[in-house]
């Protein structure tokens, strides 16, 4: 509705808001997100004497200015001569998922909860993320590839991993994986491609119920080549932060000033340029001089090489207030392809915010085909299972490194949302299917 012009007009729309008085109604008209989708028509009850929200209707009439000391959220309204109901809605909508229903109601009743004009809004930006993320990275001459969801090997850990059974031609049935990461696939390609990415899903099965997790997420990844040093790593996360964030306010402004979070992003942007990195060590230590403990009843303090958890993490980069590069965990950690320095600390990075935590787990791949022979030995994985990716050393080892990140997180971020849930059309959590 954002092309209506001056005269006669013909509008569909679902009727989003009706307010009636004795001899007329006014309607706020909608047909998709945003203010420039609504338009407000005036109805007579002559013309129409009953209307239910959430119909589906065609109106002809004839746009006009607004009366004096007439209010609208556009400079003119319509004046209906006709109204034809063309998908009849039923009155117990208001009561189904209201906006100021709870959590589990707008899971309940998500595909009507999507019809909230603020979720709409919040449903457009997740797309414009997803915009910005593949400008950037076509800007920096990545090409997209598009990866399988089943695979037959652990990029990651194996106790999250959706297993199922796989058809194969002369064996039955063989064990298969839903993918955790398109890593190894992006990296099979850079000999030929050059620099990769994707944005597809992937899934852990992780019986998490916190406000940062899902079964299946979308998850952006990117694999570049002639990465020698940690600091060479480092610098593609810089552009990658600055790029997304400058490109996401820039394509999603008219809706951020809808959900009056111009300035919030504005800040981040800002952040993107004084982004500071700690060490894990660092990050103990922090922990141990500010009363961030490993267990808080018996005040026992984090050793340098604990890991630290979710909720002192989160608390920790809270208490810093500014976007962090983690660096240097202990080999332990991390997964077998990871390179490492001398002290057996590795090269890896994730990226850390304010309210959500992790947004980033990155890293420089081992290029020694030696050194991964035996770091898939002693992580108790079969050489025979990641032949492929062995021979990405065997035939002219690059020297690459890449990221994951989960952009529903990321949106999380950026909208300053409690919860990840609150960002995600459809959230796969654990014990829902639906809808």
């Amino acid at each position: 509705m954002c092309d209506i012009q001056p005269g006669p007009v013909v509008v569909r729309g679902w009727i989003e808001s009706l307010t009636s008085f004795k001899k007329h109604s006014f309607v706020k008209l909608r047909d998709g997100v945003g203010k420039e989708s609504h338009v407000q028509v005036f109805v007579s009850v002559t013309v129409a004497p009953t209307l239910i929200c959430e119909s589906y209707v065609e109106i002809a009439g004839t746009v006009r200015e607004l009366p004096d000391k007439a209010f609208s959220f556009r400079a003119f309204e319509i004046e209906a001569s006709e109204v034809i109901v063309l998908g009849e809605s039923n009155s117990d909508f208001s009561t189904k998922c209201p906006s100021e229903a709870g959590p589990d109601t707008k899971l309940n009743e998500r595909h009507l909860h999507i019809r909230d004009p603020k979720f709409a809004l919040i449903t457009k930006l997740r797309a414009i993320l997803v915009r910005a993320l593949r400008e950037h990275f076509e800007e920096t001459s990545c090409t997209e590839i598009f990866p399988p969801s089943f695979v037959g090997n652990q990029c990651e850990g194996g106790s999250t991993l959706f297993k199922l059974q796989y058809p194969d031609k002369d064996r039955g049935d063989i064990p298969a994986y839903l993918t955790q990461s398109s890593q190894f696939y992006l990296e099979y390609t850079l000999p030929g491609i050059g620099d990769s990415y994707c944005i597809a899903p992937s899934f852990r099965a992780e019986r998490s119920h916190t406000r940062r997790h899902l079964t299946e997420f979308l998850h952006a990844e990117s694999e570049w080549s002639g990465i020698f040093t940690l600091d060479d790593h480092l610098e593609k996360l810089r552009a990658l932060m600055k790029g997304t964030v400058s490109k996401f306010l820039e394509y999603g402004r008219k809706y951020l000033d809808e959900l009056e979070l111009v300035s919030h992003v504005e800040k981040l942007l800002v952040m993107c340029d004084d982004i500071i990195t700690v060490t894990h060590r660092e990050a103990i230590d922090y922990c141990r001089s500010h009363e961030i403990y490993k267990d808080a009843d018996t005040k026992i303090h984090f050793d340098h090489e604990d890991d630290i958890p979710e909720m002192q993490e989160r608390r920790m980069i809270d208490e810093i207030g500014k976007i962090v590069f983690l660096i240097r965990f202990p080999k332990s950690f991390k997964s077998f392809y990871f390179s490492t320095f001398e002290d057996g600390t590795v090269l890896g990075c994730d990226i850390e915010a304010v309210n959500v935590g992790e947004l980033v787990g990155s890293g420089v791949r081992e290029y020694d085909l030696g050194r991964l022979e035996k770091a898939i030995e002693e992580n108790g994985l079969k050489k025979e299972d990641y032949r492929e990716y062995l021979d990405l050393r065997k035939y002219g080892a690059g020297r690459t490194s890449g990221m994951g990140l989960g952009v529903d997180r990321f949106l999380t971020w950026l909208l300053n949302a409690y919860s990840i849930r609150d960002v995600v059309t459809f959230p796969r959590i654990p014990g829902r299917l639906f809808p």
